[in-house]
């Protein structure tokens, strides 16, 4: 009967030290049986991101699950991800599918220029 307080107490720490989450990066985990988009951010000049965010807004409208599915990527949260697709400024928004990209979308340009080649590739049944 004296054990049971300790064996309760080490049962107790157990199990909330197995529930804390932990913050590391376990890369970018990438779908290639769907068209997977990705958006390219930077966090420190959203101001010139704003035609990118009314295209994701009407994109969301048309392809909801696929806007759902979208990732986002930061500078500071995924440089190495930058290189690896070729995305030297941001804002940039691409689409991935089957290992390839479909489409890119990068730099200062209308909402309407962003739809369009985006809408295009996700419509698409292949």
């Amino acid at each position: 009967m004296k054990g049971l307080p300790i064996i309760l107490l080490f049962s107790l720490l157990t199990i909330t030290t197995s529930c804390s989450r932990t913050e590391e990066d376990e890369g970018l985990k990438i779908d290639n049986s769907i068209k997977q988009v990705i958006f390219f951010s930077n966090e420190s000049e959203y101001e010139f991101e704003a035609s990118y965010y009314d295209a994701i807004i009407e994109l969301k409208k048309e392809f909801p699950e696929e806007i759902k599915n979208m990732i986002v990527l930061t500078p500071s949260k995924g440089k190495e991800h930058f290189d690896t697709f070729k995305v030297k400024d941001c804002p940039a928004i691409i689409v991935i599918y089957n290992e390839k990209i479909v489409v890119k979308v990068d730099g200062a340009t209308s909402s309407d220029k962003i739809i369009k080649p985006i809408a295009k590739v996700l419509s698409k049944d292949s």
